[in-house]
């Protein structure tokens, strides 16, 4: 009943006043405020396109309660230091989000490489203690979001386009070989192809080689897939993925006798 009267005398006013659906939202003058006072205010809202939290004192339990309205298009929670990722479940329930601000929040790349129903996400903002460590996860995080912007700690994050080549490839059922300049392309096939530094890219016959020294990259699509002891090998043709893989990082190609050529280039995405 004290909580009741106290959430009445600071926040009644404003709660009386609150329209079913905003489109912009911004609760940041209240800079204490709580779960509890949250709830209150939000009793009779419905739908909002921006919702502001950034600095206050929500926790988990807040985005809970946001996951059940029926939209939220932008959420800031910069700064809410208590959010980790026990709010993850909840925040991936809205799926209405476009713009999602974890700045200066507890949730890691972790828990950021759950939020798999999120299809609608167009910009990402968080925090990251070292931004080299997490390149890997990174990758992932592009390919689950390949249409969303990256903002790490206020620094848009660029993708290097063979690092985003060689991370979708990897465990695909292709081979490869590189054909070098000035060079033959009789090297036998390669059954998987990596980039161990910046400038370099390698084969599992070949390699490693400058990317200055590669001309270009042969990939074999057709997987050779056993069905049986009895059964002839089924040939499965990869190339329609593989294609629009290319044409999503404007890698220049050209297929010849079922084999694709690969140029590659050296761009940020």
């Amino acid at each position: 009943m004290k909580k009741d009267k106290q959430l009445k005398y600071k926040y009644g006013k404003l709660a009386e006043s609150m329209l079913s659906y905003y489109d912009h939202l911004d609760l940041r003058l209240f800079d204490d405020l709580h779960d509890d006072g949250f709830a209150y205010i939000m009793a009779n809202v419905r739908g909002v396109n921006m919702l502001d939290l950034n600095e206050t004192e929500i926790t988990n339990e807040s985005i809970r309660l946001i996951s059940i309205l029926e939209y939220v298009k932008e959420l800031r929670v910069k700064g809410c230091h208590q959010l980790d990722d026990g709010c993850v479940n909840d925040l991936n329930k809205i799926t209405s989000l476009e713009l999602l601000h974890l700045k200066n929040t507890s949730v890691t790349i972790d828990g950021l490489l759950k939020l798999d129903a999120l299809t609608n996400l167009k910009t990402l903002l968080f925090s990251a203690d070292d931004v080299e460590a997490i390149k890997e996860k990174m990758l992932q995080l592009k390919t689950m979001h390949p249409a969303c912007e990256f903002v790490i700690d206020g620094k848009p994050y660029y993708f290097n386009a063979i690092d985003r080549f060689i991370y979708a490839i990897k465990g695909q059922p292709y081979s490869y070989r590189l054909k070098i300049k000035k060079g033959s392309i009789d090297a036998p096939w390669s059954s998987w192809l990596g980039h161990p530094s910046d400038n370099y890219i390698e084969a599992e016959a070949q390699g490693p080689y400058s990317l200055d020294d590669i001309e270009w990259i042969e990939i074999n699509p057709v997987e050779k897939r056993a069905e049986g002891k009895l059964v002839p090998e089924k040939e499965v043709d990869h190339s329609a993925a593989i294609i629009k893989l290319l044409e999503g990082l404007s890698f220049p190609f050209m297929v010849t006798g079922g084999v694709i050529s690969v140029y590659i280039l050296k761009t940020e995405l």
